[in-house]
């Protein structure tokens, strides 16, 4: 026994110390069972597959024994294939989570692909981890390693995808030129971005491009297409046209050619060009008219097509 203290010694027929014995022991094991199965429940609550998450401090909420929300000062999540290999990163400076959703702020988060690296941030994101996409809020900013760069105010992100799309003002930039419209989504995988409507395009050296349609940009193929009711200015004139197709060359990436295709019409001094469809090489300097073109300089006829084209614009 333990020094100081009294072991009392058992005695033959004595049932009630029998019994106070025997009784003690199976609260004990109870006990023991019990502290087994809570720490065997912890610990795979703690073990999400493919993901890590780390905080320093935490704080919980409870209401009637249930978890309502935990705060975490510092969290980062990695998602990673069936094979192990690492497909995306995701943290916060500070976080709440509720339920299976992760309220972070400052956020941060990183794509990998076979030859793309994509990089988000945002001042505030939720993560839906059930629905495999992050809500990115305030100052949402996106950069590829291929030097397409993508900013808006909201936006949400698919981890599987590796697509990024909003429904607001949207402001992309690459090799040189920089487009805005309303609504839109880039594809770091695919190598895509568009923008749904109202969009202005400035290209380097000094060409504008509107269009009230969409804008599709494929950085593979180097093109880009703009859509509905296209107007065109630089230096040289207008263009006006239903379709406007821009090829870049692959390796200067400036502008090898542009295709007007629908009611083009080609303002140059005080002059107009009308046919359906316009083929401008920059390599010549040179343009083809394809679809019955004719030249008006008509003052008349040239003031009514002013007048159109002002109200188109």
């Amino acid at each position: 026994g333990i020094e100081g203290e009294r072991v009392p010694i058992k005695r033959a027929g004595d049932q009630k110390y029998t019994r106070g014995v025997i009784m003690k022991r199976k609260i004990f094991i109870v006990c023991l069972c019990l502290g087994l199965v809570t720490a065997l429940v912890f610990k795979n609550s703690a073990q999400k597959p493919h993901s890590k998450s780390t905080n320093t401090k935490t704080s919980e909420k409870m209401t009637d024994g249930v978890e309502l929300e935990q705060k975490v000062l510092t969290f980062s999540i990695d998602g990673r294939s069936p094979k192990g290999v690492q497909q995306w990163h995701l943290e916060g400076v500070s976080a709440e989570i509720i339920g299976e959703d992760i309220h972070l702020n400052d956020l941060s988060a990183i794509a990998y692909s076979d030859d793309a690296t994509i990089n988000l941030t945002s001042d505030k994101g939720i993560y839906y981890k059930e629905k495999g996409f992050v809500e990115l809020l305030g100052n949402v900013e996106v950069m590829s390693d291929d030097g397409l760069s993508l900013k808006t105010e909201k936006a949400k992100w698919s981890q599987h995808s590796k697509e990024i799309s909003t429904d607001v003002l949207i402001q992309i930039e690459k090799d040189g030129m920089k487009a805005i419209g309303t609504g839109g989504m880039a594809n770091s995988d695919e190598k895509k971005a568009r923008l749904n409507k109202d969009v202005t395009v400035s290209i380097e050296p000094n060409t504008i491009v509107y269009c009230d349609g969409s804008l599709d940009i494929n950085s593979i193929d180097n093109i880009a297409v703009f859509h509905d009711n296209v107007r065109v200015e630089d230096k040289d004139g207008k263009l006006f046209a239903d379709k406007l197709t821009v090829n870049f060359d692959p390796d200067t990436k400036n502008i090898s050619e542009v295709i007007a295709e629908g009611n083009v019409k080609v303002k140059k001094g005080k002059s107009y060009t009308i046919s359906e469809k316009a083929i401008y090489t920059e390599s010549t300097k040179s343009a083809k008219l394809l679809g019955r073109p004719r030249i008006i300089i008509d003052p008349e006829e040239i003031q009514q097509m002013e007048s159109f084209n002002t109200k188109t614009r």
